[in-house]
């Protein structure tokens, strides 16, 4: 058990590996100090997912490195795990970006490297639906592509974190067998504990801590029980797979978003097809946990048997670790 966890909570890299924060190039970035005030060092923020074209992820993925190299008093655009060492050490807050699918390749491997050298850290290879790559989670799963595994291929290569939320259950088996690299579950919760066709089971969870992956916590009420987002139930979710494969494995991951004056009403009824009935987006206010928890998560962890070293692992060391590996190249 921890000795003092408002100092280990306040000495901690806290590493959030996925925000859901609604990719748009009319998004204020200043919601990001939210992240920075709760004491975070670090989120992958999304430039875009399938549901949008590779032009729109683009345009927004300009908007964002623009904003975030405008603010050099606050953030830092971290390439490797170093930048946001240095960011911490100087009092600002480290962010880089992900992308959830492979539409915004547009089915061009030559776009990887592209995204990659404009601060693209971290790549799912499908948004719940089918694409040129990868079957989705909640389509008929097709497992990877041949291009899809050029892809992982080349995300090795070029230094990009290879994620697998969202994908179906065969394709992130496929991910997991072909990446020479850890491989990530950044936002999904164990079906185990609550079952939803975006939550993943037991033998994904194995096959993630087997190529030394992690399995990040994601906050969705809809993803961790019945519209909960209480510590207890978040806590459930953290020990079953701490209990399944290690500590060492888990992580943070919440998908959440700060309120934002973007209308997302209009893309998201414009594909329904991509939150299919039954899976409960239906639901009414969907509550969204998110880091303003993680002190009494952790509090909660430490009752239950967490010592410092795998609350700090919890909290960001774990995924520091994978990205260490998986960004080599940078």
């Amino acid at each position: 058990m921890a000795t003092d966890l408002e100092q280990l909570y306040r000495e901690a890299l806290v590493w959030d590996a996925h925000a859901g924060i609604f990719p748009s190039p009319q998004v204020d970035l200043n919601l990001l100090d939210e992240w920075r005030q709760l004491g975070a060092s670090y989120v992958s923020i999304n430039v875009g997912f399938d549901v949008m074209d590779w032009q729109e992820t683009l345009a927004t993925l300009a908007a964002y490195r623009r904003w975030v190299l405008q603010h050099p008093d606050r953030f830092v655009l971290a390439n490797n795990a170093d930048d946001i060492e240095r960011a911490r050490a100087a009092g600002k807050f480290a962010l880089s970006f992900d992308i959830e699918g492979m539409n915004a390749l547009n089915a061009d491997i030559n776009m990887v490297s592209l995204y990659h050298a404009l601060g693209v850290r971290q790549m799912l290879f499908a948004y719940n639906l089918n694409n040129a790559a990868a079957g989705g989670c909640h389509d008929l799963d097709t497992g990877l592509t041949a291009f899809g595994r050029e892809v992982v291929q080349e995300m090795n290569r070029v230094g990009m974190i290879v994620d697998c939320s969202h994908a179906g259950y065969r394709t992130t088996m496929d991910i997991m067998q072909a990446s020479q690299k850890p491989v990530v579950f950044s936002h999904s919760n164990p079906a185990a504990v609550w079952q939803h066709q975006r939550n993943i089971d037991d033998e994904q969870i194995r096959a993630c801590a087997a190529t030394g992956g992690v399995i990040g916590l994601n906050g969705m009420g809809i993803f961790l029980g019945d519209n909960d987002i209480g510590i207890e139930t978040m806590a459930r979710h953290v020990c079953y797979v701490s209990d399944l494969v290690g500590s060492e494995h888990i992580g943070i991951g919440f998908d959440y978003s700060p309120d934002i004056d973007v209308d997302i009403g209009v893309i998201l009824r414009s594909r329904p097809d991509y939150w299919p009935e039954g899976q409960q987006y239906d639901t009414k206010d969907i509550k969204h946990g998110g880091p303003a928890q993680l002190p009494a998560l952790i509090a909660k962890l430490d009752d239950a048997g967490f010592d410092d070293r795998d609350l700090r692992g919890f909290l960001g060391e774990n995924f520091r670790r994978v990205a260490v590996e998986a960004w080599s190249s940078c």
